[in-house]
């Protein structure tokens, strides 16, 4: 049987699975400083912004700035007085998404900003899969 859970350390979320006796723990959502990790759900209204375990954490306007033949996804949360959540995310349902507060800028450098962030971290990823498929040839 398998059961999952979340627990909260401040702003920092631990997501916790039982199966067969064990536990595995992993990072959740977490907002430090200016950076955000959660994960996106997309529903009738949008994409919104939630932590491993389905809470809400961010329902507002999201607006898709770039979508990447991966699948991932630049996006750009509208907040009041001309701030911003921009990031990247994995995927519209259930995924990572990672990203930043911005103050006191205009949509199009938040556009502008989501797009760089979402490089940043696509690169990132690459070259977490290509020293992953490394390590995996190696065993």
């Amino acid at each position: 049987m398998t059961n999952t859970r979340c627990e909260r350390l401040g702003q920092i979320e631990i997501g916790i699975i039982e199966h067969e006796g064990r536990e595995y723990v992993a990072l959740g959502s977490s907002v430090v400083g200016r950076e955000i990790t959660g994960y996106t759900k997309e529903d009738r209204n949008g994409i919104t912004l939630t932590t491993w375990c389905g809470k809400t954490i961010l329902d507002c306007r999201c607006e898709i700035v770039e979508q990447y033949w991966t699948g991932s996804l630049a996006l750009m949360f509208r907040l009041p007085r001309s701030r911003f959540i921009i990031g990247y995310a994995l995927g519209e349902n259930g995924m990572l998404f990672r990203g930043e507060l911005l103050d006191d800028c205009s949509d199009d450098d938040a556009r502008r900003q989501a797009i760089h962030i979402a490089q940043y971290f696509s690169e990132l990823d690459a070259e977490d899969e290509e020293a992953f498929q490394a390590e995996s040839t190696e065993t």
